[in-house]
């Protein structure tokens, strides 16, 4: 569904309520945060270790890997991340505003 004249998307998890963050099953995402490249699960990238954290504001945002319990990212920008009941958007090295030198240094064993 789409919200607020086109700004946001509501979509909808599958998993069982239960399972999900705050048992929370719709969520508003703005259009800009929906860059999916595919659906597959379970990777063991070295990026998944990583959540979201945004420097920046608006469109000019910019991505970066973020380590658990803190709020400075791995190429040393300070950020702040967008948490969600507890649980927080995962980092993306394909995300067309992913910053360089996160997606290099969470590439490194």
């Amino acid at each position: 569904m789409v919200l607020r004249n086109g700004t946001l998307a509501l979509f909808e998890l599958d998993d069982a309520a239960d399972d999900l963050p705050g048992g929370v099953r719709r969520w508003p995402v703005h259009w800009d945060d929906l860059l999916v490249y595919g659906t597959e699960s379970g990777s063991d990238h070295p990026c998944d270790d990583y959540r979201l954290g945004l420097s920046g504001a608006g469109r000019q945002a910019v991505q970066h890997a973020v380590p658990l319990d803190t709020k400075i990212s791995l190429c040393g920008e300070s950020v702040y991340p967008l948490p969600v009941c507890g649980w927080s958007m995962p980092f993306s090295p394909t995300a067309d505003r992913a910053c360089p030198e996160c997606v290099h240094r969470a590439e490194l064993p």
